[in-house]
């Protein structure tokens, strides 16, 4: 039987597990990474992924204004940094996103 986990292995297993979610892992995936690298079981998994599930919604439970302003601020500093670079079509695609978003098209 594995040792309990401090509060900060906790933290950073449920971050690492919220970082392998965002970059599309499924849960199976998961499960065998916990069992490999922490030597964990799939229950203790399952409650880090739950764990991890609620960070990720804690960071997209947003507004919705300040959510579009994200986006479109986003896509301004894309546009310019795609022109910077003679990437013409990826600009013109940044304010197209832009005006999509803003409801201009």
């Amino acid at each position: 039987m594995a040792k309990k986990a401090t509060n900060h292995e906790k933290e950073y297993r449920i971050n690492r597990v919220a970082r392998l979610l965002a970059n599309g892992a499924t849960r199976s995936e998961i499960k065998e990474y916990a069992s490999r690298e922490w030597g964990i079981g799939s229950r203790q998994t399952v409650t880090y992924l739950n764990a991890a599930t609620e960070v990720l919604k804690a960071d997209w439970d947003i507004d919705r204004r300040a959510f579009t302003a994200e986006l479109l601020s986003q896509l301004a500093s894309l546009q310019k940094e795609a022109r910077k670079s003679n990437m013409h079509a990826v600009a013109l695609g940044c304010i197209n996103s832009a005006a999509k978003i803003a409801h201009i098209l």
